[in-house]
């Protein structure tokens, strides 16, 4: 039996009966085979990787699946009321299989794949953002503090549903990044919705540079220090080592850390494993679980980093702004350092991506992994729920209201705002009280069998 009969046989393609009065519809048939071929390819690639049996074992509703995309791609090639091209059609149906899996994964045309090998330095200016999708929406997990977006009052959970008056409706984050990104100047249109907004809010913002420090360090009251990571960078793990060096030798001796990751993200895994490290040196930092069973990557700290040898009590600020690498460093802090995290509950988004090259050029960015605190807890999709809720928000269940004026250009909070914080006083009190309260204790040391992995090797190649 040939390969068309076999195709036929499980009904992947239905072979016309032509009678002598259709013979312009055969002709039209014969001229028009490129859907028919793609049938041909889709079942060969299956069984050439390994993902079904030889033609007879495989079950009739794989086989009614793939019909069901090869009869969908005949229909709109030869009744769609304008002529598509072959490839476009292909391009479309990969792009939203990609998007159907999360929002880490995404599809990139040749020329896309082309430029993103070639394009090694970083951006001249953005807007700042992290950006995910969330309730098939384009979502801020995290507007960079000091940056344009942040100055511009755009929050996290802000959706954004245009980008210079095109819609975001089937945009990945990836090309929303691209759109935030280019010359030092240039003015971006966006337009957002915001719960407890009745209509979208219309922003402009200017495109910088970003300038703002990873770390700043403040000292509250005696013996007692806050310090915000703002960013994940190529320096941050350093900048944090300054700041507890200067701390432990210049101020009062450390009773206690505020340490505010709030409104923090980035893909940077490889910087929050150092910044981990400062506090509890090789330990557990993160694991990337993978679909097959066995498929576990452990990323262990760097012994050479840490700083701190005696465990002073900490309190990590998170909120809904807290995702990606903030994430991992909040979930190894509260593991293996005793950390209180408080606040509210995390973004949820920490997946490790790999590109995938395909065979014209182009190519997909696929999840491989899923990431898990040492407490084996998992990121993606649920967050990290704080240890000690924060204070209501001046926003929760506020009646919806007319958009208002974009906000006025924000400054840095100084000491002086910090203190005022009402989650930062919550965590100074936290401190203050931390063995009247019985807070949670570091774990004690134990024998485990880790795969140490030194600086990015073994790393799948991630999203970045």
């Amino acid at each position: 039996m040939n390969i068309f009969a076999n195709l036929e046989s499980v009904g992947l393609i239905m072979k016309p009966r032509i009678q002598p009065q259709n013979q312009g519809v055969a002709n039209q048939l014969r001229g028009n085979r490129w859907w028919l071929r793609l049938g041909l390819v889709v079942l060969l690639a299956l069984c050439l990787f390994g993902r079904v049996a030889p033609a007879p074992a495989v079950s009739s509703q794989a086989y009614a699946q793939l019909r069901l995309l090869v009869e969908a791609l005949y229909e709109i090639d030869n009744k769609y009321v304008t002529e598509k091209k072959e490839r476009d059609l292909i391009y479309g149906a990969i792009r939203g299989l990609v998007a159907s899996l999360d929002a880490n994964s995404s599809f990139l045309t040749p020329a896309e794949y082309q430029e993103s090998l070639t394009k090694t330095a970083p951006a001249e200016a953005e807007a700042g953002l992290e950006l995910s999708i969330k309730d098939n929406l384009l979502t801020v997990i995290a507007s960079l503090e000091g940056g344009p977006a942040w100055q511009a009052g755009l929050r996290p959970d802000d959706h954004l549903l245009k980008i210079n008056n095109q819609s975001t409706r089937a945009m990945t984050a990836l090309e929303a990044a691209k759109k935030l990104q280019g010359p030092s100047g240039t003015k971006v249109k966006l337009q957002i919705i915001r719960t407890g907004l009745a209509k979208p809010l219309d922003v402009e913002i200017t495109l910088e540079r970003p300038t703002v420090e990873s770390v700043s360090s403040y000292a509250l009251e005696d013996g007692f220090y806050y310090i915000r990571l703002r960013n994940f960078k190529e320096r941050s793990a350093q900048e944090l080592q300054q700041a507890l060096r200067a701390m432990q030798s210049e101020g009062p001796a450390p009773r206690g850390i505020i340490l505010d990751l709030r409104n923090t993200a980035g893909p940077q895994f490889e910087e929050a494993r150092r910044l981990a490290s400062i506090f509890v040196g090789n330990e557990l930092i993160y694991a990337v679980k993978g679909r097959q069973n066995g498929s576990k990557q452990t990323y262990t700290g760097l012994k050479d980093y840490q700083v701190l040898k005696e465990r002073l009590p900490l309190v990590v600020l998170v909120d809904q702004g807290t995702g990606r690498a903030a994430e991992i460093l909040a979930g190894a802090l509260q593991a293996h350092y005793g950390a209180v995290l408080m606040g509210y509950k995390t973004f949820g988004d920490c997946a490790v991506a790999k590109v995938f090259p395909l065979k014209d050029g182009s190519a997909i960015i696929v999840s491989v992994g899923y990431c898990y605190t040492p407490k084996e807890q998992l990121i993606q999709g649920k967050g990290l729920e704080p240890d000690i809720a924060g204070p209501k928000k001046d926003g929760d269940e506020q009646p919806l209201t007319t958009p208002a004026k974009p906000e006025k250009a924000k400054k840095i909070p100084d000491i002086q705002e910090i203190r005022q914080d009402p989650l930062v006083g919550q965590a100074l009190n936290k401190l203050k009280n931390w063995r009247r309260q019985g807070a949670a204790q570091p774990p004690l040391r134990r024998s485990l069998k880790k795969k140490q992995v030194a600086g990015s090797q073994g790393l799948p190649e991630e999203l970045s």
